[in-house]
């Protein structure tokens, strides 16, 4: 019998885990009957100490049934059992799984745990560690954060975390929380050793330096002396199913919704672009934030419904979203007629930011791509005699538009733009008319009779007769009249252009925009010294970029993009909005408005009264096959530039 009770109350301690989905299907999947019976029969072996068969359980579980009620439960419990059986590579993987199929799982922190255990063990210590800290600062519940505080005090306690290591934890994830952390691990470490009397000196001590601790209730039960009417209330709660902590907080106070096509690779990054802010940001107030996601499938229609229900359904703060910008303009028009912020994080069409003032742009849009590169060629480069080859499209026309403008604002003169369709690959068309209109600056040709009137003195020469000639022979004449020649399209565009170019001498400063952003234009030879315009660099070397770059990866375990990026930063904006006082719609508008200028994981980002459009940008340059920035960008706000 006390084996069996035993049992029980190790079992009502894992289901506290793995169990809130009992009475509760997880929506979207069917409950399945032979998925409940194996689950029970596995997670039986697993509490009896079979972990083979447990194993073997969860794996069929997982692998041979469709997604049901108890598929995410049963992925945390095979990494769980892998690693009981020590093949922490396997462990480490099914954790991992865990993560690409179910996203939003409550079971995240607890992978979180198992993955950073695995390391561990793997002699990845400094790395396990950071797995720790991010259970510490996620959304999983106190004992399970206690245990991970466990980790790290024992391993600070013992030296496998050096003095420098804890000095970056507490820089990647904070002093305090961190601070704390080890010294409640290192309070608990004398229990494990037998050492009750020093365990319980050492949470005294611990209550005493942190009283209102992330800790400090667990420091509190486990000191209370504890009479007999407390010890049976505490086995009546014991015994008392314990629901898990929920994907997102239904009663936090701020509840943000996110709109993306969501099954995408693209709709991945936003989503952990923005998870990842949350985590590194936490409001000051300490209130939780909860984060509804909605997929758009990348239908405007289906965004518009989304958008409809996060305001109606769920009465969300703001919304995050969408990526294309077919999707974001109806939601923008929705939002701003209801008074719901908008943060559009990667929509770029120009003039969205200005469907309302609620909403809000965080991409850099290709006029004021144009603008920017404008100011710089004419102002800083001191180039006057430009040309443009643009694609004939929505993009290519307001780049083209736009650094026209502002360059013969400036003072310099424009005097050829062509354009190309989509899908071209022969550009002699274009070239020509560029190359006619250079050449036309040139001082005109003295004709042969009057030079040899010069010459002779009057006296006629009768000229040699014509010698035939293909024309495709002959080289062209190189045309130097133009000093700057804009190329925007995209990659593939400019990997045509730019040795065509070249062929048809044209000897001029290549320019472009964000399509040159990428390592294979880097690597074209024809592309040497360019200088672009692009909303984000990862090369970086400005803090708040480093910081992302290398915290993503590390959060993650892939590298990060743009869009990551973007999805940050438009979490950031509102994060620190809300800090700034915006605890309603009409007041986190206000903040957003006047947020002013914060680093960011795409360098800067920037909103000002009348202003909702994030127009910072790098300038780069291709040297050596590398994309280098000309300048860090910090130097420069276009937008005042533009207002002067």
């Amino acid at each position: 019998m006390k084996f069996r009770s035993k049992l029980l109350l190790i079992g009502s301690l894992i289901f506290c885990t793995v169990n809130s989905l009992t009475a509760q299907q997880v929506p979207g999947y069917l409950y399945n009957r032979e998925a409940e019976n194996l689950f029970e029969k596995s997670l039986a072996n697993y509490i009896r100490g079979q972990h083979e068969d447990a194993k073997q359980g969860f794996e069929t579980l997982v692998e041979t049934i469709p997604t049901n009620q108890r598929t995410s439960a049963a992925r945390l419990m095979l990494a769980k059992s892998y690693y009981k059986l020590k093949d922490y590579n396997l462990a480490f993987a099914a954790a991992l799984e865990l993560y690409d199929h179910f996203p939003y799982s409550r079971y995240l922190p607890e992978a979180n745990l198992v993955i950073g255990d695995c390391k561990y063990h793997q002699g990845q210590v400094y790395a396990g560690a950071t797995d720790y800290a991010h259970v510490l600062t996620g959304r999983g519940d106190l004992k399970l954060k206690a245990r991970a505080a466990d980790r790290l005090g024992q391993m600070a306690g013992t030296g496998r975390l050096t003095d420098r290591d804890l000095a970056r934890l507490r820089s990647d994830f904070g002093r305090s929380i961190i601070n704390e952390a080890v010294a409640f691990g290192n309070a608990r470490w004398a229990l494990k050793l037998g050492q009750t009397e020093e365990y319980k000196r050492r949470l005294a001590r611990f209550l005493e330096r942190y009283p209102n601790g992330t800790f400090g209730p667990i420091a509190q039960q486990i000191l209370r002396p504890k009479s007999k009417p407390r010890k049976k209330r505490v086995l009546a709660e014991q015994k008392a199913p314990v629901v898990g902590p929920m994907d997102e907080p239904v009663n936090a106070r701020y509840k943000i919704g996110i709109i993306a096509p969501m099954e995408t690779p693209a709709g991945k990054d936003l989503r952990d672009g923005i998870l990842l802010a949350r985590e590194q940001l936490a409001l000051e107030s300490g209130e939780r934030v909860g984060l509804i996601f909605k997929n758009s499938e990348g239908s405007p229609i289906r965004a518009v419904q989304a958008a409809q229900s996060l305001i109606e359904d769920h009465q969300v703060i703001a919304i995050i979203g969408a990526l294309t910008s077919a999707e974001t303009i109806p939601i923008a028009s929705l939002t701003g007629a209801m008074k719901v912020p908008l943060v559009a994080p990667t929509a770029s069409e120009d003039g969205i930011a200005s469907l309302s003032s609620f909403v809000f742009q965080m991409n850099a849009t290709p006029g004021a791509q144009g603008r920017r590169l404008a100011e710089y060629t004419v102002k800083e480069l001191g180039l006057r005699t430009l040309a443009t080859l643009t694609s004939r499209d929505n993009y290519g026309k307001r780049i083209a538009g736009e650094f026209t403008a502002r360059a013969e604002e400036l003072g310099g003169e424009v005097i050829v733009q062509a354009w190309y369709e989509s899908g071209t690959t022969d550009y002699r068309g274009q070239f020509k008319r560029i190359r006619d209109a250079g050449l036309a600056l040139g001082p005109p040709d003295i004709l042969a009779d009057e030079l040899d009137s010069l010459l002779l003195g009057g006296i006629h020469v009768q000229p040699p007769p014509p010698v035939p000639v293909d024309p495709d022979t002959v080289d062209p004449v190189p045309v130097e009249t133009l000093e700057g020649l804009l190329v925007a399209g995209g990659k593939e565009d400019v990997l045509l252009i730019v040795p065509q170019v070249a062929f048809h001498q044209i000897h001029a400063q290549l320019l472009g925009s964000d399509g040159w952003n990428h390592p294979e234009v880097a690597r074209n030879s024809y592309a040497r010294d360019a200088i672009f315009v692009a909303k984000y660099h990862d090369q970086s070397d400005i803090p708040s970029v480093r910081q992302f770059v290398d915290t993503f990866r590390t959060r993650f375990r892939r590298d990060q993009g743009i869009v990551a990026a973007l999805g940050y930063d438009g979490m950031l904006a509102v994060l620190t909005a809300i800090n700034a006082g915006g605890t309603s719609r009409k007041m986190l508008q206000e903040q957003l408005e006047n947020l002013g200028s914060i680093p960011g994981a795409t360098g800067r980002v920037s909103f000002s009264k009348g202003n909702r459009e994030n127009a910072w940008m790098y300038l780069l340059s291709i040297r050596r096959g590398k994309i280098l920035p000309l300048t860090d960008g910090l130097d420069l706000e276009p937008d005042m530039e533009l207002e002067r």
